[in-house]
């Protein structure tokens, strides 16, 4: 009996291409002092409905985690091809660092529980951007297939990072320490033809969830 085989394939990245200025900014990944607090966060997508405790956050900024309890997107179809997507955005308001600094998401990571028939796959976004700077975002995209002839069924995690040069900073902070409001929406999309079946979600052990880090750069 063959094993499933899994394929997950690097993540592309589409963004506002970077400055000459960007291109040389020195970074760090270390907080300034004093760092950032979470002033307040919001959510809104299909994976996280406000009518249940659909997202429970544990960390502060630096080390922030969402467990998406309703997020589970599915796909059952007898037609020629279907896409299933679920998204869940975070809207984090972020005040109180250091002055003179920007700060973007550089790494993000990606977990639940995956089932594919053998070729289906799943696609999943994750966009970032600033609301004082709407017009400028990045966007990581992963995939996971089955390549296998059997049906893959099995946790999953995954993790991508934004380029130096394509991180989307917030606006520089001032003498109040203010960041910003940074929006991360995760997407994912299934893909399925004929009669195959795909689902990312929850099962008893797990919940989907997603988690990232940060670059800081002097402005």
């Amino acid at each position: 009996m063959r094993s499933p085989s899994l394929l997950i394939l690097l993540p592309g990245l589409a963004a506002a291409a970077p400055t000459p200025a960007e291109q040389k900014q020195l970074t760090t990944r270390d907080a300034p002092s004093p760092p950032p607090r979470i002033v307040s966060v919001s959510y809104s997508g299909s994976g996280c409905p406000s009518a249940s405790p659909a997202v429970d956050r544990t960390g502060g900024f630096d080390d922030i985690a969402l467990r998406l309890n309703s997020f589970e997107a599915r796909t059952s179809t007898t037609s020629a091809v279907e896409e299933s997507a679920v998204n869940c955005q975070a809207h984090l308001s972020i005040a109180g660092a250091a002055e003179g600094w920007q700060v973007g998401v550089k790494d993000v990571f990606v977990r639940g529980h995956l089932v594919l028939d053998p070729g289906a796959g799943l696609d999943y976004y994750v966009t970032s951007f600033w609301s004082e700077d709407a017009g400028r975002t990045t966007t990581i995209k992963g995939t996971v297939a089955n390549t296998g002839a059997a049906q893959l069924n099995q946790d999953v995690e995954a993790r991508s990072t934004v380029p130096d040069g394509q991180v989307v900073y917030s606006p520089c902070t001032g003498t109040q320490g203010d960041v910003g409001l940074l929006n991360v929406n995760f997407r994912v999309a299934l893909q399925a033809a004929g009669a195959q079946y795909g689902y990312f979600g929850k099962d008893p052990d797990t919940t989907a969830s997603e988690s990232w880090s940060y670059v800081w750069r002097r402005c």
